[in-house]
């Protein structure tokens, strides 16, 4: 019985993210349209309507080298996703426990996610991002040992760089929780803050709130960490060639991911893990009631996350090497400032 009410669970918490996380990108771009002074898109329009109208567009076939594979990613971004969504509720915390649901887990499955942004780009090629300078060939025009590329190439390389040290902030935040209380597990870190206090209003939780932060823009590719993507009105590097419903899973799947970041944050530094328990219902309202607060904790982390990354989004230039070397590298020093603090 306890099992079938904790699927229960599950599956409802997985519809209230699914309603959610669809309006997390009007709500990015709506912030970064005011910070700007300018109206912006409708609410709705960028998350929940962007993915009904793509899922009724013609299905392409991607110049590729692996087309099926390439189309496929978005879905492995999404389960990934989905499975982290999972280990982070109670209900599994509890049924399964160990390394499937601590850090060691959350860590793993976050870098798989980073990594196949790395195929993306290695799969595209669109015959619209070749880099310049490239030969005249339309005038005849010759230029020895020049060398065209696609920016898909290009995008490899800098999302090779953000894989090896751009969330790096992100990680080591991750372990400041999970110093304070003595654990890896999820459900051992929840059960220290609700003893002691969330981590959050400590010195640690509050220098670690400022490298996750920053490492998580890097892990959704937001401004000004956004430069594995090769902007322009019409490409966007590895993301160029998704169409149709592959570009619809895509849209779910990082809204998804900014809500999961959320309740990323809110599990680890506030001590409330993103679940609707049915079985405190029976306490009537009372549990009605706990069981909404439970859930709204995390609802609203990642909205203020989003928020926050569009207000940083609408005053930031695109970041190039030069600036996000000494940005990572000064906010690592604050996350392992932080994880000093924590062993004190």
């Amino acid at each position: 019985m306890y099992e079938l009410t904790a699927i229960g669970s599950i599956i409802v918490t997985f519809i209230i993210a699914g309603i959610v996380c669809l309006w997390l990108p009007g709500i990015e771009k709506k912030v970064e349209a005011r910070v700007q002074q300018r109206i912006g898109p409708n609410l709705s329009s960028p998350g929940l309507y962007m993915t009904l109208k793509f899922f009724f567009k013609e299905v392409l076939s991607p110049n590729a080298r692996m087309p099926r594979v390439y189309n496929a990613l978005p879905f492995v971004i999404l389960l990934i996703v989905s499975v982290i969504l999972i280990i982070l509720t109670p209900g599994v915390m509890l049924y399964v426990g160990g390394a499937a649901a601590s850090l060691v887990a959350l860590v793993g499955l976050l870098k798989v996610e980073e990594i196949v942004y790395l195929f993306m780009s290695s799969f595209s090629q669109s015959i619209m991002s070749k880099t310049m300078p490239f030969p005249d060939q339309s005038k005849g025009g010759k230029h020895l040992d020049a060398k065209q590329s696609f920016i898909e190439q290009v995008s490899a390389s800098r999302s090779l760089r953000l894989i090896s040290f751009g969330s790096l902030p992100f990680y080591i935040a991750l372990f400041i929780p999970a110093i304070m209380a003595g654990s890896l597990d999820f459900f051992d870190i929840i059960l220290y803050q609700a003893l002691y206090g969330s981590i959050l209003f400590t010195l640690p939780g509050i220098l670690g709130t400022i490298a996750f932060f920053v490492g998580f823009l890097v892990i959704i590719n937001e401004n000004p960490f956004s430069y594995m993507m090769g902007h322009s009105d019409v490409i966007q590097g590895p993301l160029f060639e998704y169409v149709a419903k592959y570009r619809a899973i895509y849209t779910m799947a990082h809204a998804l991911l900014i809500f999961v970041g959320g309740c990323i944050f809110s599990t680890l530094f506030l001590g409330v893990a993103p679940y609707f328990d049915l079985n405190i219902l029976s306490l009537g309202w009372t549990g009605l009631l706990i069981a909404i607060l439970h859930i709204l904790v995390p609802i609203i982390c990642s909205i203020v996350l989003a928020a926050a990354a569009s207000v940083v989004s609408a005053f930031s230039p695109l970041f190039t090497n030069r600036e996000i070397l000494p940005t990572i590298l000064g906010t690592s020093v604050v996350g392992v400032l932080a994880v000093v603090v924590a062993f004190i």
